[in-house]
């Protein structure tokens, strides 16, 4: 029997099935897609911001409140005895001798089978100044979740970010530590032809098995640190296990400093958390109104209409028009005690919307302070780089000419990679500066 050669046959496989291998590739994740998945897939966003739908949903609920009420209201009675009021003959008495009446009389025939019905509207009149403040107080908190949402979204962006920087400045770690290893590896090497040779006794290798062997583990924490930052950032964007994905590279733009005072001005347009204090206050306020409102009386207009079919000799249907006035006027300290309670309330978030201003403005400036520091870091990395750079291009020529030898060469890489982390990580620290002076001012991203 003639079988096709194995080669032939995986390549129909390919062809045949090209998904296999597509299934297998990693996806490339940029930062701005990460950004996006983040905001539709992450929970605890999605719960602040179902908090700020439950809070819109309030005040039409508030509103309602103001509107006509309609009751109707209906009635069915069966009663298996004849209650008729009858007046016997001779009930009244007589009249020279002649009963009153003269037979029974009937003067009311009831019904076995009573049905009542009605239908009354009530408009509030003076409970509208309450409802008035309720729904601004209602709308002041769907303001507030509504800046809480914001606020969750700004910081889950910004994780993101931050988990893409840790996860890079990681990867120049594990370059630096491969070519620390690759050296080691070169130092023991020439180590070793000199014992061969008989130049050295073989304890003058152990050291340098030693340090081998320290810069496999160095390796090897650098890249346990980066799995583990790759596995926040899959649970952060709420990724499954099965979705392989590699970190598209970051761009190359930088960001640029502001004067601080730009920033503390944005704040105070911007800021999430500054204006949901805002909003806190806002609606205490119209607590504090509503709670003096409550002095006021319940005055509201009726109107409606009944049917009654049990006693024929009345109409069926009537219909009515008035007022109602209900007060309350002894309450034993209820209203004072909750317009107490209010104002209380309101000085609370009075207190609360200063301390956050204070605390927006004092985290500007330490984050501005950061980002200066991190500038003068980055430009002391970048200087250092280029010196690294061009001492290593001196010294590849050299290596080529027969100046310097390879192990020569390997220590000038191991400075390069080094100087080249260093000043990764210095771009990388400064942009994260910048991130969360962005973050605090609410324009991120």
């Amino acid at each position: 029997m003639n079988t096709l050669p194995i080669s032939i046959r995986l390549l129909l496989i390919l062809i045949v099935f090209p998904w296999a291998i597509k299934g297998q590739q990693a996806r490339v994740l940029s930062l701005e897609e990460a950004r996006e998945i983040v905001l539709s897939q992450n929970k605890l966003l999605r719960i602040q911001k179902e908090k700020a739908n439950e809070s819109s949903y309030k005040i039409k609920a508030m509103a309602a409140k103001g509107k006509p009420m309609l009751y109707a209201s209906g009635n069915y009675l069966h009663s298996f005895n004849e209650n008729n009021f009858v007046i016997p003959r001779g009930g009244v008495g007589d009249l020279l001798n002649i009963p009153i009446p003269w037979n029974d009389f009937t003067l009311y025939e009831g019904r076995q089978d009573i049905f009542t019905a009605g239908i009354l509207a009530y408009q509030p009149l003076t409970q509208l100044f309450r409802v008035h403040h309720g729904i601004k107080a209602v709308r002041a908190e769907a303001k507030m979740e509504n800046s809480k949402a914001k606020k969750a979204a700004l910081e889950a962006q910004a994780g993101v970010e931050k988990l893409f920087y840790a996860i890079k400045i990681q990867e120049k770690k594990i370059a630096e530590a491969q070519a620390a290893v690759e050296l080691a590896y070169a130092r023991l090497y020439d180590a070793e032809i000199a014992r061969i040779a008989g130049e050295i006794h073989e304890v003058n290798t152990l050291g340098l098995k030693a340090e081998k062997a320290g810069k496999e583990h160095d390796l090897l924490e650098a890249e346990i640190a980066r799995e583990n930052y790759l596995a926040d950032l899959r649970n952060t964007l709420s990724m499954p296990d099965s979705i392989s994905f590699e970190l598209a590279p970051l761009p190359e733009t930088s960001y640029v400093l502001q004067p601080e005072t730009q920033y503390q001005e944005q704040a105070l347009q911007n800021n999430p958390e500054l204006q949901a204090a805002q909003h806190q206050l806002e609606k205490a306020g119209h607590g504090v109104m509503a709670a003096k409102n409550a002095y006021l009386p319940n005055l509201g207009i009726t109107g409606g209409v009944t049917y009654q079919g049990i006693i024929k000799e009345l109409p069926e249907t009537n219909y009515f028009v008035g007022a109602n006035l209900t007060w309350n006027f002894l309450d034993f300290g209820k209203r004072k005690s909750e317009l107490q309670q209010n104002k209380s309330k309101q000085l609370q978030a009075d207190l609360f919307a200063e301390n956050t201003r204070n605390e927006i403005r004092n985290k500007i400036g330490k984050a501005h302070r950061n980002a200066r520091q991190a500038e003068r870091l980055l430009f002391a990395a970048h200087q250092a780089y280029g010196f690294r750079e061009e001492e290593y291009r001196i010294k590849k020529d050299g290596l080529e000419t027969g100046l310097i030898t390879k192990k020569e060469l390997l220590e000038t890489k191991v400075e390069l990679e080094k100087a080249a982390q260093n000043a990764y990580a210095a771009q990388l620290n400064y942009n994260l500066a910048i991130l969360d002076l962005k973050v605090l001012a609410g324009i991120y991203p």
